[in-house]
């Protein structure tokens, strides 16, 4: 039982659905339902705008919207990470699991996969009806889809960063009374931004990814009620980091002559600032990797009960 078996795995995989399907069945419609509410209300909001006669550019816009799903998949990712080890979460269910005919791997391999991996298919799918369901609607209502954005493009590309990058750019524009002459131009400055915002997004789905194999990790410490505990965790180390980062702010801004720098260098950072975003995504996933494999090393050593879940 050392190895990997697909047929055991697979048994091991249709016993835990049987027995818990009800609560995987549930999270996945809050997810699904909570996807589609929001959409079917922001085209609510669209339609609204529409009756006022406002521009098509604003009533056919999904930035919002998406940002919006970006953070519900975001939660979602979190509240799965800290149910991988769910069905542990009571004494009977610890000593069923480690009577089961399959290996440790095998059975965490299970967990991840129907947890993180199934909030990621879920939402993908949530997303795609939620898209099609607005599309509809935008037939129906307006009675044509041009301009209308693709909500599942808008969130599983850049789209959206591209969207506040051009949006920035004509307030940037409208401010400094200029008039956008040639849209296919592209400053050196708006260049530098667009690296930046396509940096942020892979940095930003890097730190998802983390914090859900943190939430995992913490799910191996405590079975039961790791989930509003590790998210107090989390925002008091950001609230601690949040004050050193501001009295380094202080510190940094009150000390620029003496360090010696100067507008180039400043330049010179901001046109790199991109890589050090891949620097850090990179780290990011590389640390959300350690925490599932130390996920798993505390799982294989999980006992029946201990000071942390009796």
């Amino acid at each position: 039982m050392s190895n990997f078996d697909t047929k055991r795995f697979a048994r091991y995989a249709n016993f835990d659905l049987t027995i818990n399907k009800n609560f995987y069945r549930n999270l996945a419609l809050v997810l699904f339902f909570t996807i589609v509410g929001i959409v079917v209300f922001s085209f609510f909001m669209r339609w609204l705008t529409y009756q006022v006669s406002a521009p098509s550019s604003i009533y056919n816009d999904l930035t919002l919207t998406s940002l919006v799903v970006i953070v519900i998949m975001q939660f979602s990712f979190y509240i799965a990470g800290g149910c991988t080890l769910h069905p542990l979460r009571n004494k009977q269910g610890r000593i069923t699991n480690l009577t089961m005919p399959a290996t440790n791997l095998e059975k965490y391999t299970w967990h991840v996969l129907v947890c993180v991996i199934g909030a990621l298919v879920v939402s993908v799918l949530s997303v795609a009806v939620a898209d099609l369901i607005n599309y509809l609607m935008t037939i129906a209502v307006f009675k044509n889809s041009e301009g209308v954005q693709s909500l599942f493009v808008s969130v599983f590309s850049n789209t959206t960063g591209t969207a506040i990058q051009n949006f920035t750019n004509q307030m940037h524009a409208s401010m400094n009374g200029v008039t956008i002459t040639d849209p296919t131009y592209v400053s050196p400055q708006e260049a530098i931004l667009g690296r930046i915002l396509t940096a942020s997004l892979f940095a930003t789905w890097a730190h998802i990814f983390c914090t859900t194999s943190f939430y995992a990790f913490c799910n191996s410490l405590k079975y039961k009620f790791n989930i509003p505990l590790t998210y107090i965790f989390l925002q008091l180390v950001g609230f601690i980091l949040g004050i050193l980062m501001l009295i380094g702010m202080i510190w940094f801004t009150s000390n620029v002559e003496r360090l010696g720098i100067d507008d180039e260098t400043m330049r010179a950072f901001l046109e790199n600032f991109h890589i050090y975003l891949y620097i850090l995504g990179s780290i990011s996933i590389l640390a959300g990797i350690g925490f599932f494999v130390w996920a798993y090393r505390r799982y294989t050593k999980a006992q029946l009960s201990n000071r942390w879940n009796k």
